[in-house]
């Protein structure tokens, strides 16, 4: 088994109708998301060093990196 990483982003209010979205790193985040919707730049975010199981919360969302369990 392989553990790979995801970070979910949950936000207050919904965009596109949803407040849940899940990334496979923080560059896809931005890559959707400005950093005024998520509520902190992206290099502030990588600075954090998330740990899984780790969050960062913004006035817009909390962020949070989780492990994911594969099968290879």
């Amino acid at each position: 088994m392989s553990n790979k990483v995801i970070y979910h982003v949950k936000l207050h209010e919904p965009i596109e109708g949803k407040t849940d979205y899940f990334f496979s790193s923080i560059t896809a985040i931005y890559n959707m998301f400005t950093a005024e919707q998520v509520g902190v730049a992206r290099q502030t975010l990588y600075q954090q060093s998330l740990n899984p199981g780790d969050e960062y919360r913004t006035k817009f969302c909390v962020v949070k990196k989780e492990e994911v369990l594969n099968n290879k």
